[in-house]
């Protein structure tokens, strides 16, 4: 009988391979954590905003109520009905409307108003219709705001 001996060139390449997994491995782990420990979206601003109907003195009142100051290019919608009125923060020469301190941001305590008197509305009829305020964030594209004011008939 011939003895048979034993060869250990089969585990030096059960080793390299296990080593080159692990090494692989080890390097997507460490890529996929530095790619996905960065944004790369801007986030929202955290701000609180409070809509509220005036029917006193016509007014559909939009107050900055807390949080991250709103830059001036701030889109502010109202529906009213199936009537969308746009860019009802800026007065016709572009200017910020109620900016108090004048720095063109939508601070804490500043209200954006829209006069709905002047929509030839009859007498007494706001109370009946349907009012929405949305507040968009250009800069993320985010909604910030959507708030049904008043349910309608």
């Amino acid at each position: 009988m011939t003895k048979k001996r034993r060869s250990n060139q089969a585990v030096s390449e059960v080793v390299d391979i296990v080593l080159l997994l692990g090494i692989t491995i080890a390097l997507f782990a460490f890529l996929n954590y530095i790619v996905f420990a960065f944004s790369f979206n801007e986030s929202s601003p955290s701000v609180s905003l409070i809509g509220s109907i005036d029917y006193e003195n016509n007014m559909i009142n939009i107050e900055h109520n807390g949080g991250e100051s709103l830059e001036g290019n701030t889109d502010v919608i109202i529906m009213i009905e199936s009537d969308l009125y746009q860019d009802v923060y800026h007065n016709n020469s572009g200017e910020l409307l109620n900016d108090t301190n004048f720095d063109t941001k939508w601070n804490v305590g500043e209200i954006v108003q829209f006069d709905y008197s002047e929509l030839y509305l009859p007498e007494g009829i706001i109370d009946t219709l349907f009012i929405q305020v949305l507040v968009v964030d250009p800069s993320t594209n985010s909604l910030i705001l959507s708030a049904v004011l008043q349910q309608g008939n």
